[in-house]
């Protein structure tokens, strides 16, 4: 099923109007909204006004071949929701906006401490202090269960008794319900008008089924299995137009909508192949919001933030795998779709049924889904403190977000570069030591490995106490800028507690810190232990005048450091470094709190700053040079020359993954010419008894991705990981492309 027409109107609107459409829109609403603001409002009235100012002058697009209801018109192609988006406004930002100058007003010596900091690639934030405007995962199962008005009357039962400031909190989320059903009721008019005027009994009969669903869903729970599903598309869209932030994912779709898909083939309401027929227009109308060959050259041009979760295991920790697992992945295969993004949760007990289907695609050259490792996530999550059912209950969102489902929301992106401390330690660089405020110790006069390594690992406490002073400092101030009673509405505790999010509400209050370049550091300390301790081959003094001077005229000395024992290459020397600093790692950040005072855990994880914080870092080491790729959460440096899959799951049974509650990643290139669905289940089993948790495979050869940057013609469907997304590799830019050829290719 190719759904050609729904794909020509998708292509046309969202390729051609929906970014004029959305700048339009916006400029309309905020003309409203300034005019009706009085200085003095709270920022709940804000945002109530806000709220229905653009539910008000909302006007839905339908699509004449789909049968779902969700455009609202009001958001750029690619925007998830987030209110500021590769240059494009949208409506639900103006609170956000006129109060934003707080955030640099409150303290403007932080603010100018913190743009340094960020300049200097010490860390990401996807804010000012916090990730303010995506990767938000919306609870869809109170809506699943009792509808938008069920949620409305939780909120409205809650008033007596409550504060003023309660209470500005729980009209908000009342308000929010109303408004989204306003926005439904939107859609069945338009449709029913619509019908009136279709002369194709297939689009007229689409419009009727659009008709009487909006006049009910979302505000009434769904009851069918394409209630529930029209119910995720309308929700993302119409929450993203009213709230202004990103929403990120679907949940655990394939848990969360069979009962209504069994009850209705039970009932003989809806047979298998129109459920998977109705999953296949899901699937693609999402996956049609930008041109899969545009070119990607920058640092996220391909991504879209939109994903689900399918398989894991339920709540007595029985693997999951139904009709729907099956169907999504196979849909997904057949419709050669990228978007929405996969995260396949797997384990030791998953059936071989579920993941032959997820590695058809991947033997054949086309990488769209993460591999997501059960028996080291639950535990980790366990040991985070959420209950047994909770952590076997987790989503992966975003590219990597691993979280619990429906009880919390992390700042997302939050890098912290731990080769900084090391190249600023190392490089001497006591003024721009200066410039952001904090002092790393040289390591030039240690007469011991481990003075070497104490070293190193306070420079790392001096960069993590900063990054954690930074958010509480700052971000405490999130409540007075935005406020997001819609998003907060279903996130558990926020209405029993009666507070937003922004103002610490959710039962779990986490941050995370993403370590990046681990094995960066790691290789780099390890080749300081063996060629300037144990073999005393070089003095630490003259090694490190290498380093400096970016390996010119040592050449011999830089071979050496690539060809010391690195992480991935499966020895007891990599795996017993890498798991002392994985735990003193862990160990620093349970000293320290995060925004609203929990936890910070530790994760491995990034980005394209593989490239971009590359190019501007200097020397190390490792054997790296200026400019050089640096590594990705836990994926071997490029440097070393692994050959085995095996070795490198041998050094990751070697770390504690309970002490990874913030998840990690690994890049794998398999060969594809050895490559069949059994070897892809075995090494998968393999993982589960290692601390892997999110793997990013591609199966493919050097020679395969040579070729196609000379012949693109020929290979139209070769799609493979990039960073924490998946693209058509002839859309990269040939730096993109080499950035992929340079990696690793594991021969076994």
């Amino acid at each position: 099923m190719r759904y050609n027409e729904m794909r020509e109107e998708l292509t046309k609107y969202y390729l051609k109007e929906a970014d004029s459409r959305a700048e339009e829109f916006c400029d309309k609403c905020l003309e409203k909204l300034d005019s009706a603001y009085r200085e003095g409002m709270s920022v709940f009235t804000m945002k109530r006004m806000q709220y229905r100012v653009i539910a008000e002058n909302i006007d839905p697009v339908l699509f004449l071949s789909s049968p779902f209801y969700y455009e609202t018109g009001t958001l750029a192609a690619q925007c998830d929701g987030a209110r500021d988006f590769r240059g494009h406004r949208s409506a639900g930002g103006w609170v956000y906006w006129k109060n934003s100058h707080l955030f640099k007003e409150q303290d403007l010596d932080l603010w100018q401490l913190v743009k340094k900091q960020k300049n200097e690639k010490m860390y990401l934030i996807c804010g000012p202090y916090n990730d303010t405007s995506q990767h938000f995962c919306f609870n869809y199962r109170p809506v699943l269960r009792y509808g938008l008005k069920g949620i409305y009357e939780q909120a409205f039962s809650m008033l007596d008794g409550a504060t003023d400031d309660e209470k500005d909190f729980l009209i908000s989320v009342c308000e929010g319900m109303e408004c989204l059903k306003k926005i439904s009721e939107k859609f069945a008019l338009k449709a029913e008008s619509m019908a009136v005027d279709s002369s194709d009994p297939i689009q007229r009969a689409n419009l009727q089924r659009i008709s009487r669903s909006a006049k009910k869903v979302p505000w009434e729970a769904p009851e069918s299995f394409y209630e529930a599903l029209n119910t995720y598309a309308f929700l993302r869209k119409a929450i993203g137009a009213l709230e202004g932030i990103g929403f990120s994912s679907f949940g655990r779709i394939d848990m969360d909508l069979y009962p209504f898909y069994k009850k209705d083939i039970d009932e003989g309401k809806i047979t298998r192949e129109e459920a998977y027929e109705l999953i296949g227009r899901f699937i693609v109308t999402f996956d049609f919001h930008y041109d899969h060959d545009m070119k990607f050259e920058g640092y996220y041009d391909l991504e879209i933030e939109n994903t689900y979760v399918l398989g894991g295991c339920d709540y007595d920790g029985k693997p999951l795998c139904n009709d729907l697992t099956m169907m999504f992945l196979r849909a997904t295969r057949e419709e050669r779709v990228i978007y929405p993004k996969i995260k396949l949760r797997y384990s030791s007990e998953s059936p071989k049924e579920m993941l032959d289907e997820a590695n058809i695609d991947l033997v054949n050259g086309r990488s769209v889904i993460l591999y997501q490792n059960d028996e080291s996530c639950i535990p980790a999550l366990v040991k985070l403190g959420r209950t047994l059912e909770e952590a076997r209950d987790y989503i992966v969102y975003g590219c990597w977000g691993m979280s619990g489902n429906g009880n919390e929301k992390h700042d997302d992106g939050p890098y912290v570069n731990l080769v900084k401390p090391l190249e600023l330690s190392v490089h001497r660089d006591f003024n721009k030591m200066r410039e952001i405020g904090m002092s790393f110790k040289p390591i030039d006069d240690a007469v011991s490995f481990e003075e070497v390594y104490n070293i190193t690992k306070e420079n790392m406490r001096v960069l993590l106490q900063e990054r954690s002073r930074i958010t509480r400092a700052g971000g405490n101030i999130w409540s007075k800028v935005d406020v997001l009673p819609i998003f907060s509405s279903t996130l558990q505790n926020c209405i029993k507690n009666k507070k937003d999010y922004t103002e610490g509400g959710a039962k779990y209050r986490d941050d995370r810190n993403a370590m990046f370049s681990f094995p960066t550091v790691v290789d780099s300390l390890l080749a300081i232990k063996e060629l300037c301790f144990d073999k005393k081959k070089y003095s630490l003094q003259e090694y490190l005048e290498a380093v400096r001077n970016n390996w010119i005229d040592n050449e011999d000395m830089r071979i050496d450091a690539i060809n010391c024992h690195g992480w991935g290459d499966g020895s007891d020397e990599a795996g017993a470094l890498a798991s002392r600093l994985n735990n003193d790692l862990s160990e620093i950040l349970s000293t320290l709190k995060g925004t609203y005072g929990g936890k910070i855990v530790v994760g491995y994880l990034g980005y394209t700053e593989v490239r971009w914080w590359g190019e501007v870092t200097r020397a190390t080491p490792d054997g790296r040079k200026y400019g050089d790729y640096l590594t990705q959460g836990l994926t071997p440096s490029r440097l070393k020359k692994i050959k085995s899959v095996t070795n490198v799951i041998n050094n990751f049974t070697q770390l504690d993954a309970a002490v990874m509650g913030g998840n990690s990643v690994v890049n794998l290139i398999l060969p594809s010419s050895k490559m069949d669905l059994d070897i892809c289940e075995a090494i998968l089993r393999a993982s589960t008894k290692s601390s892997m948790q999110s793997m990013q495979l591609n199966c493919t050869s050097k020679e395969t991705l040579l070729d196609a940057q000379k012949n693109p013609e020929k290979y139209p469907d070769l799609v493979v990981r990039v960073a924490g997304f998946s693209a058509k590799f002839t859309s990269l830019s040939p730096e993109w492309q080499n950035e992929i050829i340079t990696r690793n290719f594991y021969e076994r």
